[in-house]
């Protein structure tokens, strides 16, 4: 019983801390894009790209997930920053994945590298690696979360990573 409850602690902390560190972000793009279509969320480089962050965030928060409870992070978290449902993107998600979809992939690496913007750590390209964890902010309520978004280098970032990819593919939402 409290191993369940520990891992539910898990889980819920790990999206928060990826929900707040990203929202910010993504509604920045919103804005200087007008939107962001349902066709971009689909895009297999912006389900890379998303889902890798996602789970980099997870991790460092809570470096003790288990695999199921990353994939429900992942699934909720998605749902929350994309305002859509998640189960088409798991669905796409698992055959990007085994297909090696090479956009899929360039999206996933492009995470892993904003990261290290993000968080001025190393990570590794399964979404951890804390080779300093002292330098994550001390969790959710820390104001460098909220600080991301205002952060010259990490919107110069967002923009080559995750807006170049979505402008082309319509900006307003469907």
């Amino acid at each position: 019983m409290w191993q369940w409850a520990l891992e539910l602690s898990r889980t819920r902390k790990a999206r928060k801390a990826a929900v707040a560190a990203l929202s910010p972000i993504v509604d920045g793009s919103r804005h200087r894009l007008g939107g962001i279509s349902d066709v971009a969320w689909s895009d297999p480089y912006i389900i890379g790209f998303l889902v890798m962050l996602i789970s980099i965030i997870a991790r460092l928060e809570s470096s003790r997930i288990s695999g199921d409870s990353l994939c429900l992070v992942q699934c909720r978290a998605w749902e929350d920053l994309t305002e859509m449902n998640s189960e088409a993107m798991a669905e796409q998600l698992l055959l990007l994945s085994t297909d090696r979809n090479r956009d899929f992939e360039l999206g996933c690496q492009n995470a892993a590298a904003f990261s290290t913007i993000l968080f001025g750590t190393q990570t590794l390209a399964e979404g951890v690696g804390l080779a300093n964890l002292e330098r994550w902010p001390n969790k959710l309520e820390d104001e460098p979360l909220k600080a991301f978004s205002q952060r010259e280098d990490v919107i110069a970032a967002w923009n080559q990573f995750f807006d170049a990819h979505v402008a082309p593919r319509g900006q307003i939402d469907a």
